[in-house]
């Protein structure tokens, strides 16, 4: 079985995820292939640490935006539309 993390955030035509250690990795794909709070498989994807500081600070601060309980829902619950942001 392969390991599947939540998606976090998507930015600069990436998916960010987040593995249980918090570590966040990345994949470049088309946004509609893309939801909020569903998993991926992990194997093949990015670490952060592996792309530009400059873009690394720019999604950990738009990470950083983000509430808590959001990013809560989408770790433990998956999909961001059980979260109304308003």
């Amino acid at each position: 079985m392969k390991a599947m993390y939540g998606v976090v955030l998507y930015t600069e035509g990436m998916a960010i995820c987040e593995d249980d250690w918090e570590d966040l990795w990345c994949a470049e794909m088309p946004e509609e292939f893309v939801t909020e709070g569903d998993g991926i498989e992990i194997d093949g994807l990015t670490p952060l640490e592996d792309l530009p500081i400059e873009q690394q600070t720019r999604i950990k601060n738009e990470l950083d935006e983000l509430p808590e309980v959001y990013l809560d829902v989408l770790r433990n619950y998956g999909g961001k539309e059980k979260f109304n942001l308003s």
